[in-house]
């Protein structure tokens, strides 16, 4: 079974060098408009041919119609060069997959906490209908108390586990990523917690769609 981090790399960084390969050769310009074109033909016979396996199908076919509606805007070497440098950053080659421990989570948790969130834990969240959480403040993370225990072997996380987010969400994807957690969104507002968006974090960072990468990350 294809892992989705391992494909989505593979994906950006073929585009990548294949494009590095013909500004090398003399075959394309270096040039932003020019890159933005290569990158998008490269998507679409990329697609026909079923070159990568299904999991970032759907990668691909966002961003051929963000290429054709936005044009040269679409940015799509740049956005491949984020995708690059930011997995590179949560899975380095020949290093020990990160194993994501319940104590880490508690200290993330502290941490928001100190910088104004206000955080929930001790409701259930998950399968359970619409739930409406009362806060004071603009910020808000909210995690299924269920979850909590759940979600673990002991102190390790086995299962995804649901993030809800009210607020700043900008703020809280630098936070999560700070702290070594990737976050990958399901929704920006409706979910089955009132006013809030959804995120999951997967064991060992191994999302199954992309994550959310932090503003602040130049590629």
């Amino acid at each position: 079974m294809s892992q989705y981090t391992i494909e989505i790399q593979n994906l950006v960084n073929s585009a990548l060098e294949e494009l590095a390969a013909e500004h090398k050769s003399g075959k394309a310009v270096d040039a932003p408009a020019a890159n933005n074109l290569y990158l998008l033909r490269w998507i679409t016979r990329a697609i026909k041919g079923q070159r990568f396996p299904k999991i970032v199908s759907g990668d691909l076919i966002r961003w051929q119609k963000m290429g054709r509606s936005k044009g040269n805007d679409a940015g799509l070497m740049m956005t491949f060069q984020r995708i690059s440098k930011y997995y590179a950053q949560f899975f380095p080659e020949g290093q020990e997959e990160r194993v994501i421990k319940d104590h880490e989570i508690n200290a993330f948790i502290d941490m928001m906490e100190e910088q104004g969130w206000e955080v929930t834990t001790s409701e259930e969240l998950v399968d359970c209908g619409k739930v409406q959480i009362f806060t004071e403040g603009p910020n808000s993370l909210a995690m299924c108390t269920e979850q909590c225990e759940s979600c673990f072997d002991g102190e390790t996380m086995i299962k995804p586990m649901s993030w809800f987010v009210r607020g700043h969400h900008a703020d809280f994807i630098e936070k999560a990523s700070q702290s070594g957690f990737m976050v990958h969104k399901v929704t920006d507002y409706k979910s089955n917690v009132k006013y809030h968006g959804e995120y999951l974090v997967y064991p060992n960072n191994r999302g199954e769609h992309l994550a959310e990468i932090p503003l602040s990350l130049k590629a």
